[in-house]
């Protein structure tokens, strides 16, 4: 993650799929595809998909490293 994207979302608590994606440095794709698999936890409201930090954090900690 650059700083750039980690000083943008320092005090956000809930992210879009596209935030999600950009805090995480993956692709949209990659996001939605998590969500849908339920490997990423993420809550609807209304047609909005918020995933929180804590989720999205403890993803990036399951990944394996090549």
């Amino acid at each position: 993650m650059s700083d750039e994207s980690a000083d943008r979302y320092r005090f956000k608590r809930g992210f879009s799929r596209e935030q999600a994606a950009d805090y995480c440095g993956v692709s949209i794709y990659k996001v939605a595809i998590a969500v849908r698999q339920n490997t990423l936890p993420a809550r609807r409201h209304g047609k909005d998909t918020i995933i929180f930090r804590e989720d999205l954090d403890a993803w990036m900690d399951g990944w394996e490293i090549a």
